[in-house]
């Protein structure tokens, strides 16, 4: 066994009884941080934000505070396209042309924070100079001073001796939950055309452009928190004290009381943290009955059991429609849209006819209990045929997900639709080099897995 190593500047060989305990209680402080609803206090984010330009040897910011991190995507990028026009002296719409009834709601808070983050900055300039305007030499400059080097000064001073036991926790525990949030901030280009017109004039799709790179300038916050947790950590439990620590300082505490963040030379735009954020027993995001996420201007998003879905699957089951069903394209979601509407009432509903069924003794864990279902539809060339199968792995709980997955009836010379077994081998495909789509399996008898997962 490796010796354990405690000093200022190292420390390894594993993790004492004691000291495993503390990692415990240490995670979840940052899991309960990461899984934060109260509302943002500004007197402790500004500050804090503050001190991070500080520490990148950056300028003073503005430091705005919106709703949502929908304002902050949309907000942050006519911001920063304002502030390039406005270096380049091209000049755009003013303020004052904003319509007031635009100001309401979701709108209000985003021309009020683009105004805030601008200075009533007003200039215009071309789409060619978007990556100019929205690239990321703040984000650069603030990771490399602060996060970066006191993660590579940690992860090389402790032997990686705290990342299973502590980063790994958080990832687990808020990962999907909350980074989830951002990977749909810039779904509204539409609602916020009006906006970078009148924000932007001429120049609307050059703002647009710049709210839709977004993420060049952005960074987690709270939402990060599996990283913090592993860093702080390494200082409070294993007692390292790097010179990096003092410039961390402000990025943990940005961490500590700030949601999701964009960084811009001349301003920081700060999310609230959401007023609704609900997991399942896997800390996946999941509400069965509304969003899993809510900001305080109403931004919600909804999830099934870790699946981003519509306000409809959660809300209005029961208007679901079987053309809907086998419109999806995604798998996932069509599994939840069909757990909602209920297998049973599908089966029923769709006119399928059962062709082809597989005991549950079938060596194949997948096929087990597998049907092949097919429905004629009149004036159709071919049939629609579905395989009912089941995933190969056991949920935590040792239960298996079901799926339905729409099979190509002419595979195999049409054995895909008379068989369970050709037709999971049928969703075996590759492309050659000619982009050709080519069966994985010559014969779909050969389709036998050793291993399945």
């Amino acid at each position: 066994m490796s010796r354990i190593i405690r000093r200022p500047d190292f420390a390894g060989g594993g993790l004492t009884a004691a000291e495993r305990a503390r990692m415990a209680e240490h995670a979840q402080l940052w899991i309960a941080r990461a899984m934060r609803t109260d509302p943002i206090e500004p007197d402790r984010i500004v500050p804090a934000i503050e001190g991070l330009y500080a520490a990148a040897g950056l300028p003073r910011p503005r430091v705005v505070i919106v709703p949502s991190p929908r304002v902050m995507a949309f907000a942050g990028g006519f911001a920063a396209a304002i502030w390039y026009l406005r270096k380049h002296g091209r000049r755009a719409a003013t303020f004052g042309a904003t319509d007031a009834a635009t100001r309401a709601a979701t709108f209000g808070a985003t021309l009020d924070a683009t105004r805030a983050a601008t200075d009533d900055a007003t200039y215009g300039a071309t789409r060619a100079a978007t990556r100019a305007a929205t690239d990321d030499p703040t984000l650069a400059g603030t990771f490399g001073a602060t996060l970066d080097a006191t993660d590579d000064a940690t992860r090389a001073a402790t032997d990686d001796a705290t990342h299973d036991a502590t980063s790994t926790a958080t990832d687990i525990a808020m990962d999907d939950a909350t980074r989830a949030a951002t990977r749909d901030a810039s779904s509204d280009a539409q609602l916020f055309a009006r906006i970078a017109h009148d924000l932007l004039g001429r120049h609307a799709s050059f703002g647009l452009s710049c709210a839709a790179s977004w993420h060049r300038m952005y960074q987690g916050g709270n939402m990060w928190s599996s990283w913090e947790c592993y860093l702080t950590a390494a200082r409070d439990i294993l007692g390292l004290r790097l010179p990096s620590h003092e410039k961390y300082a402000a990025w943990e505490q940005a961490a500590i009381h700030g949601g999701f963040r964009i960084m811009h030379p001349e301003f920081c735009m700060v999310s609230d943290f959401p007023e609704r954020l609900l997991v399942d027993e896997q800390h996946r995001p999941h509400c069965a009955d509304g969003p899993s996420h809510r900001w305080r201007d109403g931004w919600s998003l909804y999830y099934w059991h870790g699946v981003r879905v519509t306000r409809q699957i959660i809300e209005q089951p029961e208007t679901i429609t079987v053309e809907q069903i086998e419109a999806e394209q995604n798998a996932e979601v069509r599994r939840v849209m069909l757990e909602r509407y209920g297998w049973a009432r599908y089966i029923r509903d769709c006119g399928a006819r059962v062709v082809d069924e597989v005991g549950e003794d079938h060596e194949i864990i997948g096929l087990r209990g597998a049907r092949l279902l097919r429905k004629d539809l009149p004036g159709e060339p071919e049939p629609i045929v579905y395989l009912e199968m089941r995933n190969s792995t056991a949920e935590p709980d040792g239960s298996y997900r079901k799926y339905l997955e729409r099979i190509d009836p002419k595979m195999y010379n049409g054995d895909a639709a008379k068989s369970c077994h050709a037709a999971m081998a049928s969703r075996w495909m590759y492309r050659d080099d000619d982009g050709q789509l080519r069966h994985t399996f010559r014969d779909w008898r050969h389709y036998r897995p050793a291993f399945e997962s």
